[in-house]
């Protein structure tokens, strides 16, 4: 469970696109991605499953902004949840 008021990313990766995927919480200024990206590279791009764990040569790396006006939808029900 996250504690109320902290800031979190998220990490992810698609081996089949060669991608890593950082989404930001909205408003994250890009100083504050920047100071990220060491301890990023250093500690958590190595724990994905990707082919070399020491380099991420080859892939790609997408940094975005969670949005902040999102609709949830129940793609089996086919109805909006929120």
């Amino acid at each position: 469970m996250k504690p109320e008021g902290e800031q979190y990313a998220e990490v992810g990766y698609s081996k089949e696109t060669r991608e890593i995927q950082l989404l930001v919480p909205p408003g994250t200024h890009v100083a504050e991605i920047a100071k990220a990206i060491d301890f990023l590279a250093r500690d958590v791009f190595s724990k994905l499953p990707r082919g070399c764990p020491n380099c991420t040569s080859g892939d790609h790396v997408h940094i975005r902004e969670r949005l902040s006006n999102v609709i949830l939808v129940d793609l089996n029900k086919k109805v909006i949840v929120r």
